[in-house]
């Protein structure tokens, strides 16, 4: 699967489908979250329905994850879905290869870490097939910002971009006759997920591709 879906509109299905776009699987999610298991496994399942209180918890932790969604889109399917963005700052974390308990920690404190030896970078998680087949949906990569003037030397290579709004994603990037606005094309062209050609865009920052990190169970 090159995807991850929205099985239905219902807040179980919701919450599940905005957790599994942060990559994580829900033990880890809660341990780094300081979730309880329990209540997260029950809400996932439709077993329990979540408060609005703990929907402005769940918010919180998805957003240190990287995932923008609001309290209504969870409780109510009301607003714009999750979308991933770069916002993962944990300054309580440490890269400690002897406390990592599996894959998905390890690449989460490697990204941490990067994060934090780079500062002026951008990490992002790959959310769909439209970087197939470089990269896959869960994927984590990560660059170090480039000066504006420097993007056009990377236009063989797809770029780390994020835009005026906020969102990130990768793309290669073609030049227009105005100086700052690019066209966004996707790496695969064949992407139902996303718009393949995004036109006449302002990019606030760009990052080269320098790391990455896939899981080995895919």
């Amino acid at each position: 699967m090159f995807d991850i879906k929205l099985e239905d509109n219902t807040p179980s299905a919701r919450l599940k489908y905005a957790r599994e776009l942060t990559g994580l699987s829900r033990t880890l999610f809660c341990k780094i979250s300081n979730l309880s298991l329990s209540s997260v496994s029950h809400w996932e399942n439709g077993e329990q329905k979540y408060s609005r209180q703990a929907a402005e918890q769940l918010t919180k932790s998805l957003k240190g994850r990287g995932i923008q969604v609001s309290v209504e889109w969870l409780m109510e399917g009301v607003g714009h879905e999750p979308r991933v963005f770069n916002e993962q700052k944990d300054n309580q974390s440490t890269f400690n290869v002897s406390a990592v308990l599996d894959e998905e920690e390890f690449i989460w404190q490697e990204s941490t870490a990067f994060a934090k030896f780079y500062k002026d970078c951008l990490v992002h998680i790959i959310p769909d097939d439209s970087s197939f087949p470089l990269y896959k949906p869960r994927d984590h990569i990560g660059g170090k910002i480039i000066p504006q003037e420097a993007i056009s030397l990377f236009k063989a290579d797809p770029l780390i971009v994020e835009l005026e709004d906020g969102s990130i994603m990768l793309r290669y990037l073609e030049e227009t006759s105005k100086v700052g606005i690019y066209h966004l094309r996707s790496i695969n062209q064949a992407t139902v997920m996303t718009k393949p050609l995004i036109k006449n865009v302002r990019i606030k920052h760009a990052a080269p591709v320098i790391w990455f990190r896939r899981r080995s169970l895919g």
